[in-house]
């Protein structure tokens, strides 16, 4: 085999080739609403204890820099930067998500990208290019090893996201070939975390080490530093180890004709939980409003999901912020006890209160099929939900939800967006923020120098 029959040979030229007039506009415009929703999720994630004990433990690992940390007055040097950036993205897992791998994208590959960025003093075009070029690397090894990777336990947001901030990073440092392979290359056999992280800090920490793991892969490659460009065809390669040896080339070989950040798309939540309890969600929404029911109203609630939604969705009494981002059970009860799910609604005092903690006695989760009546619905996304309500009267009302607002196929309105971002902003305490952060990531191709972006 020879070295231009390698995935990482691959991976290398399409960062070297990636430009983005040849990204087509509804790409373009799809990376910058990811750009917009992470930064706001950021922002509202550095004000969390998991946020800030991982800032903690990045002020005293790294060096002092010129890298922003969202949220805060403070700078790091660039992987510093990418770790804490990184463990606040995810810290109240508001962040996007992607059904090629099932990752949450943006909240690893643009730590990686604002910090090389920054350190570099880069444009905001070349950080644009480079956030696309990331997540599109990640998104293609997703589609190449396939989801299975994920049904084995490992932790894709890991394992890809390490991947793809590498890719992004190359690209903003503008990396040779050679350089370029050497750190994909090293950021590949480095790469993984398992599911077992979910309702935990780790889970957070995970993240931020994945950006900041593409960050250190850059750094090192250009001082010297090698990797295995057979790393994933290698006996002991992540294709195999991690895998199964399940890996299909034609999905990177498709890198900048074809677009995952298009297709299958990202998914950009509407409630700060994680994306599997979202259409059950809905649907129990659809419910409520429209047969005006009240919380007074609601004798039993079942939930039929499918299997990943009940491997995700672990915690049935929560009792702490981070297991109620993982519990459908929690979900269901909010919609029904306050109409939404919002982020005051995890503070501790609130999904430990009495009303929530009598609905959750109410909520049965079952995995199952997809009910026969709603086979033929279009656009059956994998986290689909089907809620049936039983009232005090006996009345019993059905919903189901094959994809949630915000999925790629009922994506969040351009309003909605820059809802959530104030939203988040003002649970950060960033009154400014909304005034020029929101039109600075939508126009970011203007701004002349990325260390501009937050001043």
């Amino acid at each position: 085999m020879t070295a231009h029959n390698h995935a990482i040979q691959t991976l290398a030229d399409a960062v070297l080739s990636m430009e983005i007039e040849n990204v087509p506009d509804d790409a373009v415009n799809n990376a910058k609403r990811c750009l917009i929703d992470v930064c706001g999720v950021t922002l509202a994630g550095a004000k969390t204890d998991s946020a800030k004990t991982l800032y903690e433990t990045a002020v005293e690992t790294y060096k002092p820099g010129c890298c922003n940390i969202l949220g805060t007055s403070h700078v790091l040097n660039a992987p510093g930067a990418a770790f804490a950036n990184g463990a606040a993205a995810h810290a109240l897992d508001f962040d996007d998500n992607c059904y090629a791998g099932i990752v949450h994208g943006s909240a690893v590959v643009f730590p990686s990208v604002l910090a090389i960025a920054q350190q570099r003093g880069a444009t905001g075009a070349e950080l644009l290019l480079g956030f696309v070029t990331g997540l599109e690397v990640e998104f293609a090894v997703a589609k190449a090893l396939s989801n299975s990777i994920y049904d084995r336990g490992w932790w894709t947001t890991s394992v890809l996201g390490t991947i793809g901030s590498a890719a992004g990073a190359a690209k903003i440092a503008r990396l040779d070939n050679e350089t370029t392979r050497n750190a994909l290359a090293l950021a590949v056999v480095g790469a993984g975390a398992t599911r077992a992280v979910r309702g935990t800090t780790a889970k957070h920490y995970y993240c931020g080490r994945a950006a900041e793991s593409g960050v250190l892969a850059v750094m090192a490659a250009e001082r010297g530093a090698t990797g295995p460009i057979n790393a994933f065809e290698d006996q002991s390669g992540i294709a195999r180890v991690l895998n199964g040896a399940e890996f299909d080339p034609k999905a990177i070989e498709a890198l900048g004709v074809e677009f995952g950040i298009s297709q299958p798309g990202v998914d950009i939540k509407k409630y700060p939980v994680c994306y599997a309890s979202h259409a059950a969600a809905d649907a129990t929404k659809e419910i409520m409003n429209s047969n005006g029911l009240t919380a007074n109203d609601v004798a039993a609630v079942t939930c039929t999901v499918p299997p990943l939604v009940a491997s995700n969705l672990t915690y049935s009494t929560p009792k702490t912020a981070a297991e109620a981002q993982f519990s459908l059970e929690f979900a269901i009860s909010s919609i029904i006890e306050h109409g939404d799910i919002e982020l005051k609604h995890l503070e501790t005092a609130i999904l430990t209160s009495p009303p929530i903690e009598r609905l959750l006695g109410k909520i049965v989760v079952k995995v199952g099929d997809v009910p026969e009546r709603y086979r033929s619905a279009e656009s059956i996304c994998p986290e689909w939900g089907s809620v049936e309500l039983v009232t005090h009267c006996g009345a019993r009302k059905l919903a189901f939800a094959a994809s949630p607002i915000g999925s790629a196929s009922r994506p969040l309105s351009d309003d909605m967006l820059q809802k959530k971002f104030n939203s988040c902003a003002e649970y950060r305490n960033s009154a400014n923020a909304p005034l020029f952060l929101y039109g600075r990531m939508r126009n970011i191709e203007l701004i002349g120098n990325a260390q501009e972006l937050f001043t």
